[in-house]
C-alpha cells in the first residue's frame, strides 16, 4: 500500500491566491459560509470563509485542474483575511 502524498502550496502562491480572492466579486453562499473560485498557476483554487459566531480566518480549500481535485487547508493570516471578508461582503450585500 502507497502513502499519498498532501499537496504542499509555497507561501507566495498562496499570498497569490489570497489576493486573488480579495479581489472577486463572485461569491456563492453555502451551509459551510462564504466561497469563491479563482484561477492562479494553472489551478482552479476554492478560498472559503467559514461560517460561524467565532472569527475565522479565510482559507485555501481545494484546488483543481483537469479533472483532479486536491483537498487543502491553507489558511490566511488575519492580515489576508480582512480584504477577503471586505471583497465578499460587497459582493454578497443586497442593494
Amino acid at each position: 500500500m502507497t502513502a499519498t502524498a498532501t499537496p504542499t502550496v509555497t507561501t507566495e502562491t498562496a499570498a497569490a491566491v489570497f489576493t486573488a480572492a480579495a479581489r472577486a466579486t463572485h461569491w456563492t453562499r453555502t451551509n459551510l459560509g462564504l466561497r469563491t473560485e479563482v484561477n492562479h498557476g494553472g489551478y482552479g483554487w476554492t478560498v472559503e470563509l467559514p461560517a460561524g459566531n467565532e472569527p475565522h480566518r479565510a482559507r485555501i480549500a481545494f484546488r483543481d485542474s483537469w479533472g483532479n481535485v486536491e483537498h487543502l487547508d491553507v489558511p490566511a493570516t488575519w492580515g489576508q483575511t480582512l480584504p477577503i471578508v471586505e471583497a465578499a461582503m460587497a459582493a454578497t450585500r443586497a442593494l
